[in-house]
């Protein structure tokens, strides 16, 4: 998480574990590159667009450690969730960040400090999955990420609405269509 050292807020190391564990409580696991594919086409079928490969994303996992992950057996969710250096945090906000081919200097590898987090996609082909999605992106995101400002894509109108309910804002000059929740409070409330 991040720290404060000398009055200034230091990218913090994410514990992989705690996330793991974390995930699994709402039934989300790391994808094997299987649920990967099955998960990609779940969310490409939803969203009526097409997102990374299936292989570019399992890269962006590789990197990361934390990329990567679905519900359901067979896969019905999928959230991908990327850890950003401050490098990869600038890229996004000014619009230059590749979504479907990152440069690995903007993707934090395992144990490396994080600045934001970027949230690739999050969907669920049924009600139920959809909740699993939902509850697990709210929950991780106040337990863990707090933090750190995380930012989305509204690719669809329900996920612009899922956004503005979990408190993201648009954001003017970065990505088309880009979304922002700055760090939160301790009560969960993006902090001013």
């Amino acid at each position: 998480m991040k720290t404060i050292t000398n009055g200034n807020l230091v990218p913090g190391t994410i514990d992989l574990a705690r996330v793991a564990t974390k995930a699994g409580e709402f039934g989300f696991r790391r994808a094997r590159f299987a649920e990967l594919e099955q998960g990609v086409a779940v969310a490409e079928s939803l969203m009526q667009s097409k997102l990374a490969t299936s292989e570019a994303i399992a890269e962006m996992d590789r990197i990361t450690g934390m990329t990567a992950w679905v519900t359901g057996d067979p896969v019905d969710g999928i959230f991908l969730s990327l850890p950003l250096t401050a490098a990869g945090e600038a890229a996004v906000r000014d619009g230059t960040y590749a979504p479907a081919a990152p440069d690995p200097l903007h993707l934090c590898k395992r144990g490396q400090g994080c600045s934001a987090f970027y949230i690739g996609v999050y969907a669920g082909a049924n009600r139920e999955a959809r909740r699993r999605v939902m509850t697990a992106a709210a929950v991780m995101r106040v337990d863990l990420f707090s933090a750190y400002p995380c930012f989305a894509r509204g690719a669809t109108e329900d996920g612009r609405r899922s956004m503005e309910r979990l408190g993201f804002k648009p954001f003017e000059g970065g990505l088309p269509d880009l979304y922002l929740q700055e760090p939160l409070d301790m009560f969960g409330r993006a902090a001013l």
